[in-house]
């Protein structure tokens, strides 16, 4: 024994020497990784000791430069170090689930993991996940590596199965023991792979081309502890492994040699004196080739007895002892001869008893199969009907369910658009009175200025403006019998004035009740949606009622074998469990979900995403479904068992589409409960379908497009105070519009764990807050009040992308506009401190701006507020 290292705390649980062989890595129980660097005497160091890990380490692995080292934390996180600083570069991980291995990219530029939610996940080493596997067929991932030319992607993916898969053509091949695998090695030329198996072998598998066993390995113990055998020697030509039993080492390297000679390690016999033998006592040849070039092969050794030489001689001219020893030999050779014809005449014998078992198990074998035969026949006949049947049925019923899914959409779109409408004809009421009123006031300031007396004539003026748009918008027009044709559409617009005006009162009947309870929490009007009118509401549910009693009728008329879905899934369950080959031959795994398709549109029928945030484990079509065609033995899926996708595929075919119809014709955006539904349906369904499907990238589009188109229809006035003191109704008017703008944005917002960054970025910030909102708080700038408040608004429907303590501030600063805005206000509170206004009611402005500041992530600039201010708090 060299040297002892002890500066683990609790069991070594793996190691492995760098490429070069200047260092050794270990990791521990104990939570850690030790880099250990040999020095020029032979002797080891301690170079660093890798903390940071909350699990025990279970593996740690060298890059292809030696440079860095991986270390995986048992279902925790991946570390990756820098070898010279001992430095954490990077942690890798994803919510909610942790590794169980890991591995590096051949050129050192990524890394592989195997996560514990059965998937396999690649990174680029800053983070990004390149590509991610995950499928019900894998269990856990608890081996992985890549061949040199990263095509290849070697993983335990069962107890007992090793996967192969080939990254390019996107095929799987299986390595598959009857054992289970406790690990796996790859071959430095990455056509071998050493596998341990729990019953203490070792087998060698060849997987060039498809995988075949090349020999077996036995002789090492293994009871407690995972032991992984490596390739070693020059060009990896021996195997070599640990073992359990230290007390019999000796004995244990005897035997394994002699395994090695059983399996024909060794060259053949007429090489012998060009043989020379290794330390462990396997023999080696100077040009024999490495074990990855030639597989251990077995060979037969024969010795040859040279014949006499010499002339011939007569058997009469011998002495008698000669001729009775020649006689003797020769009986004896017949005797032997004998012997031997009959032993291969017992073994004939033998083998023809065997030769007729075998054929009456043979006989007995095929009168059980002619009556499975025969049941399956029966069997295939009435499926062959019931298929017929079913058929012909869900074409005669198709016909129904598409009139009823009509019927449901102009439902939801007639209740979308009435809702629109009354809201597109309120705001072009008060903007055709106002606008006309705002020019009337403004050209009366122009002209005489800002007095008292001058304000008061503005007023009027924007009164008598206002009245006269009244007049000429909806005039008396008299028909051919006296009747006047504007009447009824006067009245429609009084009725939305007289309903404005009762939604203002109310709203400020609670904003009145929330400045008695607290101040700090006030809304602004239009804030939230108190322009939604539900007076629809009840006959809307009273029709939707009724198509949902039409739908629940459509196989009211058909026998439950056919009606009930449960059925209809046992029937061809059945038929997948007794006679698997005949079901794969029919690609019935492509056919089933248009068989089931129309017991889900059925029942999806009810599912009303933007109402209602109902998850799909609560359906009955997704409990039936879910486990369809699943080993009744709990077992997996086979790999090619393409029923595992069965629900998905319902959820890309029948769920999104109807999400979609929602999202294009129904969704109001600035509705917060039906964007926080449509953004939870969203999610939903992106659990089930994978990233690159299409439909699923048409419904991200749709929701871009309808966002833009939000953005582009809402208009935040940009009136002079004055004109907002002038003009009756313009301050309501106007911070309507703001808290409309800023209910939107929130509602933008809510997408940020389905859209971009850089889409909300553009979308909330540039066309909509620096665009149009940050505008209007800068013409009211001079009503320090309102200014507050409303940039507080801002700031709060930002949280959780932008703004909080739980977002990290950035260096490209998204918000620099804002804040420039913000120290606006700062300037103004400055200037009323220096004029001596009121400082207790500027200092209760300073602590709202820099509560403001520190939620932008500006603590200079609050602290600068501080001192200015001398606030008695801290940022």
């Amino acid at each position: 024994m060299v040297q002892i290292l002890e500066s683990h705390t609790d069991e070594v649980w793996f190691l492995q020497y760098s490429h070069n062989g200047k260092y050794l890595a270990s990791s521990s129980k104990d939570q850690t990784a030790i880099i250990w660097e040999i020095n020029e005497d032979g002797h080891m160091s301690l170079k660093h000791k890798l903390v940071g890990h909350q699990k025990p380490v279970t593996a740690v692995l060298w890059s292809p430069d030696d440079s860095q080292v991986l270390t995986c934390g048992a279902e925790e996180v991946i570390r990756r170090w820098d070898v010279d600083s001992g430095d954490c570069l990077h942690t890798y991980e994803k919510g909610g689930i942790g590794p169980i291995s890991c591995g590096w990219y051949s050129d050192g530029k990524g890394i592989i993991a195997g996560m514990t939610d059965r998937s396999i996940c690649m990174w680029d080493l800053d983070g990004r996940e390149m590509e991610c596997w995950k499928g019900q067929r894998t269990q856990k991932v608890s081996d992985i590596a890549m061949t040199d030319d990263g095509k290849w992607l070697v993983s335990v993916c069962k107890d007992s199965v090793i996967s192969l898969f080939d990254r390019e053509a996107t095929v799987e091949r299986l390595i598959e023991e009857e054992e289970t695998i406790t690990s796996f090695s790859l071959s430095n030329d990455n056509k071998y792979v050493l596998v341990n198996l729990l019953n203490q072998e070792i087998r060698l598998w060849s997987i060039e081309g498809d995988p075949k066993i090349v020999t077996r390995y036995k002789g090492h113990k293994r009871s407690r502890f995972l032991i992984r055998s490596c390739f070693g020697g020059y060009a990896q030509g021996f195997i070599a492994s640990g073992s359990e039993d230290s007390q019999d080492e000796d004995e244990e390297e005897k035997l394994w040699e002699e395994e090695q000679f059983k399996k024909g390690i060794g060259k053949r016999m007429d090489e012998g004196s060009n043989r020379i033998a290794s330390s462990n006592g396997m023999p080696l040849h100077p040009q024999q080739k490495p074990l990855p070039q030639q597989p251990p092969q077995m060979y037969a050794y024969h010795a040859n007895v040279p014949p006499t030489i010499g002339p011939a001689t007569s058997v009469d001219a011998l002495p008698m002892s000669q001729q009775a020893e020649l006689a003797k030999k020769a009986l004896q050779d017949n005797v032997k001869k004998l012997k031997e014809s009959h032993a291969k005449t017992l073994s004939s014998l033998t083998k023809t008893d065997e030769n007729l078992t075998a054929s009456l198990m043979s006989i007995t074998d095929l009168e059980s199969s002619l009556s499975a035969a025969g049941d399956k026949y029966v069997f295939m006949q009435k499926l062959r009907d019931f298929i017929s049947v079913i058929c012909d049925f869900m074409q005669e019923k198709g016909s129904f369910i598409e009139e009823i899914e009509d019927q449901m959409k102009d439902l939801n779109e007639k209740h979308a658009s009435s809702i629109l409408e009354r809201r597109i004809a309120d705001n072009n009421d008060e903007m055709v009175e106002l606008g006309a009123s705002v020019k009337a006031a403004v050209a009366v300031l122009n002209k005489q200025g800002s007095s008292t007396s001058v304000i008061a004539a503005a007023t009027s003026a924007a009164l008598a403006a206002a009245a006269s748009i009244r007049q000429q918008t909806q005039p008396v027009k008299l028909d051919e019998l006296g009747r006047d044709e504007n009447m009824q559409k006067r009245r429609e617009a009084e009725r939305r004035a007289a309903a404005r005006q009762k939604r203002r009162a109310r709203f400020e009947n609670k904003r009145a009740s929330a400045m008695e309870i607290d101040g700090s929490s006030l809304k602004i009007e239009g804030e939230s949606s108190t322009d939604e009118s539900d007076s629809e509401t009840s006959a809307y549910k009273e029709i939707r009622d009724k198509i949902l009693l039409c739908a629940d009728k459509v196989f009211s008329d058909a026998s439950e074998e056919f009606s009930q879905l449960s059925m209809v899934k046992a029937r061809f369950e059945k038929w997948k469990r007794d006679y698997s080959s005949t079901y794969r031959d029919a690609y019935m795994s492509l056919t089933v979900p248009s068989i089931f398709s129309p017991y889900v549109r059925l029942e999806l029928l009810k599912w009303d995403p933007l109402h209602q945030d109902v998850d799909f484990f609560d359906m009955e079509w997704h409990g039936l479904l879910f486990d369809y065609g699943k080993p009744e033995d709990g077992d997996d899926f086979a790999p090619d068992d393409t029923d595992a996708n069965l629900v998905p595929e319902l959820v890309e075919k029948v769920a999104i589409p109807i999400l979609h119809h929602q999202i294009v014709r129904c969704w109001d955006i600035l509705s917060t409960r039906e964007t926080k539904n449509a953004v939870a349906a969203t999610t939903l369904v992106t659990n089930y379908v994978p990233a690159s499907s299409e439909a699923l990238a048409e419904l991200f589009s749709a929701i871009r497009s309808r966002l833009v188109e939000a953005i582009a229809a809402i208009a935040v006035p940009t009136w002079d105070p004055l004109i907002l003191k002038a003009v009756p109704n313009a301050p309501q008017v106007a911070a309507y519009r703001f808290g409309t703008s800023v209910r939107l944005m929130k509602n933008i917002c809510m997408w940020k764990d389905i859209l971009a960054l850089p889409v909300l970025e553009n979308l909330a910030l540039s066309e909509l807050l620096f665009g149009k909102v940050l505008p209007h708080v800068r013409s009211i700038a001079s009503n320090i009040h309102d200014a507050m408040t409303r940039t507080e608004k801002i700031v709060a429907s930002l949280s959780g992308v932008w703004t909080g303590q739980s977002v990290t501030r950035t260096h490209s600063r998204p918000l620099q506009p804002l804040v420039d805005c913000i120290l606006t206000l700062r300037k103004i509170l400055e200037t009323r401190l220096a004029s001596g206004l009121d400082n207790s009611e500027t200092t209760g402005l300073a602590r709202r701006l820099k509560r403001i500041l520190v939620e932008v992530h500006e603590h200079d600039h609050a602290r600068e507020i501080v001192r200015t201010f001398n606030l008695k708090e801290a940022v």
